[in-house]
C-alpha cells in the first residue's frame, strides 16, 4: 500500500496519481540537469580535509542559502547536511613555503617567515589556494605578522574568480607583533575555490614586515547521505588518485546579470531577471547579430588541457551557438564545436577538452550566439562551466608525501550504547586497497573521514584506535521474498471496537484484510488505513482462514503514537501470536519481533529518508510451517496502537545479496 523508503507516509495511489501516463510529458526542452562539474580534492602540504557526516551547525556558516533561507531547516529530520572542514597550515619556512603556495611575487624566507625581498620596492605577495572539493560555506583566515612602524603594510585579500576580482577583508592597523582573525561567510560562500592574497611593503628593511603564521580554516556543505559508508564485519578500502593537475574552474551564475562578474568581453548579451528553468538564462539582445560571452583562466603554471561547454538551447529558426578557444590572448580564435540543429531537444548538453600548447599559461573562450528570435525562448546558454588544467607546484611524490586517511565510526553494542573507534591507514602507493573490520551488535555510524599528507596532523598512530582488529566476514544482506497473505479478505474480530481517532476506524471489519499495508513513516495519514485503539486497551484480534492452512510466517502491520522507532529499540508494543484449529483453544507460538537493527533489513527495503522505522509490518517467524485456521493477536500497548493490516504468509524465502560497490582493480 505504502513505499518503503520516502519522506512521508506515500501511498502507491498516491504515487499512480502522479505518474500516470495520462498526465506525462516528454519536455526535451527542459532536462534540468548539468554534466561537466566534478569535485576536486587535491590535497598539499599542511592541508586536512575531514568530512563530517553530520552538520556542525545551524548558522549562516555551514550552509549556502535557498531563498535566503537554511534549505534544512523545513525539515532538520532527514540530517542531509554534512560539513567539512579544511585546515591549511602553510609551511613559512625557507625549504618548504614554495610548495604550498599558489603563486609569490617578491617574496622571501627567514627563520622569522615570510617578507618582501627588498624593502621600499614593490609588495611582495604571496597566494594560497582553498579548492575544497565541497562547496564553501565560510572561511576563518587566522594570521600572525610583525609590523615595525605604521609604514609598513600587510594586507589579506580574497578572491572566488581566480584573481579576477580581490577583496580585502584586513590591513594591519597597529606595530609589533600583530594577530588577524577573519571570519568571511558572504566573500566566500558558494565557492569551490578562494585564492587568499597576503600582501606585505617594507619601508626601511626587508624583514620590518612578516608573516610568522597563517591558517585557513574552511567549512563545506556537502550531501551526508552520499559519503562512504562502513557495514559490519569486513569493509575494502580503495584509494585512487585522478590526473597529476591541478584545476581552475569557472562556473558562473547567468541569471540576473551576474554573467558579468566572470566575463573579461562581451556583446550584444541580456540576460534574464531570475532563470525559469525551462528557458536560456542569457541570450542575444539584437536578432541576427553575433551575441558573444568571452573568460579567461589564467594558470600559475603551464596548462595541460582545458574543458568548457555548457548546457544550451538553441530552438529559434536559423539560430546557432559556437565554442571558440584562443591560446594566444585573442589573436587568433579555434572553433572547438557548433550547434545549429534547431529541432528537439532544445537542452543539449554538450563539452569540448582542448590539450594546451606547452608553456600556456592563459586562455580565452568565447560562447558565440546568433539567432532570428532575441528572447529566452529562441537561443541561448542555460548553464555554463569552464575548467582549466594545470602542473602542479611539483609532481605527486607518495615516497615524499605519503597520504594518511582515517575514518571514525560509533559501533551499536548489544544493549544499544555506542562504542567510538577509529582507523588510521598510511598510504604510500596508488592505487592501494585495505580492510577495516568494525565490529558490534550492527551497522557502524561512520562520524567523519579525514585525509591529509603525512604529517599535517603531527605524529598519528596507525591502524585501530583501540589497537584490537575486530575481525568478522564481510557482510552479506538478504533479499527477502513474501509469498501469498491468506489473511487477504479474510474475516476477523476485534474484542474492541476501533477509535477513530485521526481518521482511523474500522466500521465494517474488513480495512485489516483489505491488502494495504501501512507505511513505514507513522503521521500524517498513516492512522486513517488501520484501525486505532486508545493506550492500554489492548484488543486481541482473531482471524479465520477459512480451513487449515500451512502458515510460513505471521505479520501484523503497525505504529502508532508517540512515534517509536524500531531501530533504537524504542517499540514497547507487545503483539503475542496464538493458532487454533477450532476458534476455541489457542497455543501460543511466540511474539513478533519490534527490536530490529539495521542489518536485520532486507536489501530489498528501501531505508526510510529519515532513517527511522516507526511503522512497519513485524513478524514472527517459526523454525517450519504450522499448520492453523484461527490466528489470534494479543496487543499489549501503553500507547495510541494503530493496526493496519494482518499478514499470514504461505512462504517466506531469505537469500543471500551482496550489495557492494564494484571497486576499480588495484594492487595491494
Amino acid at each position: 500500500g505504502f513505499l518503503s523508503g520516502a519522506d512521508t507516509p506515500r501511498s502507491l495511489d498516491e504515487e499512480y496519481r502522479c505518474f500516470n501516463p495520462n498526465g506525462l510529458k516528454l519536455r526535451t526542452y527542459f532536462y534540468d540537469w548539468d554534466r561537466g562539474h566534478r569535485y576536486i580534492l587535491n590535497l598539499l602540504p599542511g592541508q586536512v580535509y575531514t568530512r563530517n557526516y553530520a552538520g556542525l551547525g545551524t548558522t549562516a556558516e555551514y550552509y549556502i542559502p535557498n531563498g535566503g533561507k537554511d534549505p534544512e531547516k523545513a525539515n532538520p529530520r532527514y540530517h542531509l547536511r554534512g560539513n567539512g572542514v579544511w585546515q591549511f597550515k602553510p609551511a613559512l619556512t625557507a625549504d618548504g613555503w614554495q610548495a604550498a603556495a599558489y603563486g609569490a611575487t617578491n617574496v622571501a624566507a627567514s627563520a622569522g617567515g615570510l617578507h618582501p625581498q627588498a624593502a621600499g620596492g614593490a609588495p611582495a605577495e604571496v597566494i594560497y589556494k582553498v579548492q575544497s572539493a565541497n562547496v564553501t560555506t565560510s572561511m576563518t583566515i587566522a594570521a600572525t605578522f610583525t609590523r615595525k612602524s605604521a609604514q609598513d603594510a600587510a594586507q589579506i585579500a580574497v578572491s572566488t574568480d581566480n584573481g579576477l576580482h580581490w577583496a580585502d577583508v584586513w590591513n594591519a592597523d597597529s606595530t609589533g607583533e600583530v594577530s588577524a582573525k577573519v571570519p568571511l561567510v558572504a566573500q566566500v560562500n558558494g565557492a569551490y575555490e578562494t585564492l587568499v592574497r597576503i600582501r606585505l611593503a617594507a619601508k626601511n628593511a626587508p624583514d620590518d614586515v612578516t608573516l610568522k603564521s597563517l591558517a585557513i580554516d574552511t567549512i563545506t556543505a556537502l550531501n551526508a547521505k552520499t559519503q562512504p559508508r562502513l557495514n559490519l564485519g569486513k569493509n575494502t578500502i580503495y584509494v585512487g588518485a585522478g590526473e597529476s593537475t591541478d584545476s581552475i574552474v569557472l562556473w558562473p551564475e547567468l541569471q540576473g546579470n551576474k554573467y558579468k562578474q566572470l566575463i573579461v568581453e562581451e556583446k550584444n548579451v541580456k540576460s534574464v531577471k531570475k532563470h525559469n528553468g525551462y528557458q536560456a538564462a542569457v541570450y542575444p539582445a539584437k536578432a541576427k547579430e553575433d551575441a558573444y560571452l568571452v573568460y579567461r583562466v589564467d594558470s600559475p603554471r603551464d596548462l595541460v588541457k582545458v574543458t568548457y561547454g555548457g548546457r544550451f538551447y538553441n530552438r529559434a529558426p536559423k539560430s546557432q551557438i559556437e565554442l571558440f578557444h584562443s591560446f594566444d590572448g585573442g589573436k587568433s580564435w579555434v572553433k572547438s564545436w557548433a550547434l545549429a540543429d534547431t529541432n528537439q531537444p532544445w537542452d543539449v548538453i554538450h563539452y569540448e577538452t582542448v590539450p594546451a600548447p606547452a608553456g600556456c599559461r592563459s586562455a580565452l573562450f568565447k560562447y558565440v550566439m546568433n539567432t532570428t528570435d532575441p528572447s529566452p525562448g529562441g537561443c541561448g546558454i542555460y548553464a555554463l562551466r569552464i575548467e582549466g588544467d594545470h602542473q602542479p607546484v611539483e609532481q605527486p611524490d607518495l615516497s615524499r608525501h605519503p597520504v594518511e586517511i582515517t575514518f571514525t565510526w560509533d559501533e551499536p553494542q548489544a544493549d544499544r550504547t555506542l562504542v567510538r573507534r577509529s582507523h588510521t591507514q598510511l598510504v604510500q602507493k596508488l592505487p592501494f586497497t585495505y580492510t577495516i573490520d568494525s565490529g558490534g551488535a550492527d551497522h557502524p555510524i561512520v562520524r567523519d573521514l579525514t585525509v591529509n599528507l603525512k604529517g599535517a596532523r603531527g605524529e598519528l598512530k596507525y591502524g585501530y584506535s583501540d589497537g584490537k582488529d575486530a575481525g568478522g566476514e564481510h557482510f552479506v544482506g538478504h533479499w527477502l521474498t513474501v509469498g501469498r497473505n491468506l489473511a487477504v479478505g479474510k474475516p476477523y474480530t476485534l474484542s474492541s471496537p476501533s477509535e477513530t481517532t485521526w481518521g482511523a476506524g474500522d466500521p465494517d471489519g474488513k480495512k485489516l484484510t483489505d491488502g494495504i499495508a501501512g507505511p513505514s513513516e507513522a503521521g500524517g495519514t498513516s492512522y486513517a488505513t488501520g484501525a486505532i485503539w486508545n493506550p492500554n486497551k489492548n484488543p486481541v484480534i482473531t482471524l479465520d482462514l477459512g480451513d487449515a492452512q500451512s502458515c510460513a510466517a505471521f505479520g501484523m502491520n503497525f505504529h502508532g503514537y508517540p512515534w517509536w522507532d524500531a531501530l533504537e529499540g524504542q517499540i514497547k508494543d507487545k503483539v503475542e501470536v496464538l493458532i487454533s484449529q477450532d476458534g476455541k483453544d489457542f497455543t501460543s507460538v511466540g511474539h513478533l519481533k519490534t527490536d530490529l537493527r539495521w542489518k536485520d533489513l532486507p536489501v530489498n527495503h528501501v531505508w526510510p529518508d529519515e532513517e527511522k522505522i516507526t511503522g512497519g509490518t513485524f513478524r514472527l517467524v517459526p523454525e517450519k510451517p504450522i499448520t492453523a485456521r484461527y490466528v489470534q493477536y494479543r496487543v499489549t500497548s501503553p500507547r495510541n496502537f494503530c493496526c493496519t493490516e494482518l499478514e499470514v504468509l504461505d512462504k517466506l524465502e531469505s537469500r543471500p545479496f551482496d550489495l557492494r560497490v564494484a571497486l576499480p582493480e588495484a594492487k595491494d
